[in-house]
């Protein structure tokens, strides 16, 4: 006589918790980089999937399994995770779905919300606590500098985008996006730097370091957006807000502005009209590498897709294969909606909003359409 599923799970759920302390190899109750890379490598994932960039990707997938939010991916996390079962999902099962690339202006304007008014209470004291003053001094422009692309705010309510970043150089766009600010007249007497280029920083480096010191230390992308920014705003000081992490504990080593477009995201704040309209149950917020799931503004789920790899071929967005993409996520939505004991999983609204690499390519898409009808 077979088992019950339920036991049956039980029993795979305690044989993988016996395997990951195994894998713990420091034995801290958490799984790291290297110990997800050793257990993602046992099981053949790197020879079936299709990662444009493995490093950032472990990087994205660890930080999504993270659904507590303490800075750590505990077991107890990792194995929900494995355990996620789409098999249970009946095929006659649909979610209403709608699908937006959602364009870097929308997600400059997110971030912004996100920094000076989700969470200002907490930036305030971040920026009180690294000697910069005010969240709301009129005189300081933020630049988050991501890998692809690079989003520039200030206190006055300045929220643009540029196709640049710490991988993706682009120093023409970002000249010309300096003189724009510029062009704005305020008078700018620090800018600081955050997110993806304060890890060329490290551990033992202060909260801030001037950004003309790191580009003379390691040159590249620090040294691009020190010569742009110089020859913008020389009498400004521009700083990098270190992001590098404590190899110890595994924890940034300050405290990081809260600047993340999926707080406005999940919340409803800044987007698109058309969108608004839509209303979603659950909003899935699909980057480059990876997708998260957002059900009432908690983070349920994390999965691994690809983006780069599976949509962007030669430099062109592959559309005809977007449907089975789709369908793949809803799946998942639906299994992580079924583990939460949603009533009525199939009922709900999914807004998939899609940035990254693909985004990139739809805007170019529809800006070239928009080029030859004009010309037609």
């Amino acid at each position: 006589m077979s088992k019950p599923l339920a036991s049956s799970l039980l029993e795979v759920r305690h044989t993988l918790h016996q395997v990951l302390i195994r894998v713990d190899a420091n034995g801290d109750g958490f799984i790291d980089k290297d110990e997800l890379f050793f257990v993602l490598d046992r099981v053949g994932t790197f020879k079936k999937a299709r990662w444009s960039n493995l490093h950032e990707t472990l990087d994205k997938l660890l930080a999504g399994l993270d659904t507590n939010c303490d800075g750590f991916v505990d077991i107890q996390e990792f194995l929900d995770w494995v355990l996620l079962d789409k098999s249970q999902v009946h095929p006659s099962q649909t979610l209403q779905t709608k699908h937006v690339f959602l364009s870097a202006e929308d997600e400059a304007r997110m971030e912004r919300i996100a920094l000076f008014d989700l969470e200002a209470e907490e930036n305030h004291d971040i920026l009180t606590q690294a000697g910069l003053g005010d969240l709301t001094d009129p005189k300081r422009l933020l630049l988050s500098v991501g890998s692809s692309s690079t989003q520039a705010y200030d206190a006055l309510g300045l929220s643009l985008s540029v196709p640049t970043g710490t991988k993706v150089a682009n120093d023409a766009s970002f000249r010309e996006f300096c003189k724009i600010i510029k062009h704005v007249g305020v008078p700018y007497e620090q800018i600081l730097l955050i997110n993806s280029i304060g890890y060329l920083l490290e551990p033992c480096d202060p909260v801030l370091v001037g950004l003309g010191e790191l580009a003379r230390r390691i040159g590249g992308a620090a040294r691009r957006f020190h010569e742009a920014l110089a020859e913008a705003f020389p009498e400004a000081q521009t700083r990098v807000y270190n992001r590098a992490k404590d190899p110890q504990t595994k924890r940034y080593k300050f405290p990081q502005l809260l600047n993340d477009f999926s707080l406005s995201l999940t919340k409803g704040c800044g987007l698109p009209p058309g969108v608004l309209d839509f209303q979603p149950d659950v909003i899935v917020d699909w980057g480059g590498t990876s997708y998260k799931v957002f059900l009432n503004g908690k983070r349920i789920g994390t999965e691994v897709m690809d983006a780069n790899a599976y949509l962007c071929e030669g430099g062109f967005l592959r559309r005809e294969r977007l449907p089975e993409a789709i369908r793949e996520i809803e799946a998942s939505v639906l299994a992580l909606l079924q583990r939460e004991e949603v009533d009525s999983p199939a009922n709900k609204k999914v807004l998939i909003a899609q940035t990254g690499k693909a985004r990139e390519l739809a805007m170019h898409e529809e800006r070239m359409c928009k080029k030859l009808s004009c010309t037609d």
